[in-house]
């Protein structure tokens, strides 16, 4: 199982030349907190059980023992929590020329032609700690049918370049539909965030014709459109999670030169 059978898959479908392949590492459990914890449980469990036998012995006030048993049952819910909590499985995520193609476990593998994808999208955020810093990337890759999603993060080793390499193996492929889309008059829509078509560009009735338009800046994670003129940004839409961004900007950098002219 593994990637074995995802080449068959791929070969099946005719995804073509193997582009990078990612596989998870499942965390195992965390035995550097739930050992702590467990002894930490189990010593105040029996200490506070004799706090609790002794003072019912000399005046009947069991009670005095309770904090310490709520304090074994906090730690010892706690390790059972990190002993029995649900982890990933083991899963292998391939790009191929014309798809992707993911398989989980010991189920059969699932692959999708470009064609077949509705949005591929980045989620990547700094987190900042006290003593550094750290990029959490993600990428989420949506079939056109719903159920489908894959997720590939920093749980995946090599994520950077794959998620670059997939991004832009796709873009490729989608910004050709869309054209095509596009020179047959339809709109094309990014996730309702907004929408572009050989007119302008906007959300709803706010629309921007391309001759109107001056730049459109990705900054501080986000899209800023400028109308010709102005200042101000004209939209600021989300860059984060924005469905295909590169179709996106690729779109529409083209349009904007086709109406330069």
């Amino acid at each position: 199982m593994g990637p074995r059978t995802m080449a068959v898959a791929a070969q099946e479908l005719e995804l073509g030349a193997f582009g990078s392949l990612v596989e998870n590492n499942p965390k195992r459990p965390e035995w550097s907190a739930i050992v702590p914890l467990s002894l930490l449980g189990l010593g105040a469990l029996a200490f506070g059980i004799g706090i609790a036998a002794a003072d019912q012995r000399q005046d009947g006030t069991w009670y005095y023992g309770l904090p310490m048993l709520a304090l074994a049952a906090l730690a010892l819910g706690l390790a059972c929590w990190f002993l029995l909590r649900r982890r990933p499985p083991k899963t292998w995520v391939a790009w191929y020329e014309h798809g992707v193609v993911r398989q989980a476990a010991d189920q059969e593998p699932e692959a999708y032609g470009w064609d077949e994808i509705g949005q591929v999208a980045r989620q990547d955020v700094k987190v900042v700690k006290q003593f550094g810093s750290y990029m959490q990337y993600r990428l989420l890759v949506i079939p056109e049918e719903a159920g489908g999603q894959i997720v590939v993060d920093n749980t995946y080793g090599g994520v950077l370049p794959f998620i670059e390499g997939l991004t832009d193996t796709f873009s490729r492929s989608r910004v050709k539909q869309d054209a095509a889309r596009l020179n047959a008059g339809e709109r094309v829509d990014f996730g309702g965030l907004i929408d572009i078509n050989t007119g302008g560009l906007g959300k709803g009735s706010r629309r921007l014709g391309w001759r109107e338009a001056e730049r459109i800046d990705l900054k501080h994670g986000s899209l800023h459109i400028h109308r010709r003129g102005d200042a101000r940004p004209w939209m600021v839409v989300p860059a984060v999670g924005f469905p295909n961004l590169l179709v996106f900007l690729t779109l529409c950098d083209a349009l904007q030169r086709q109406n330069a002219t």
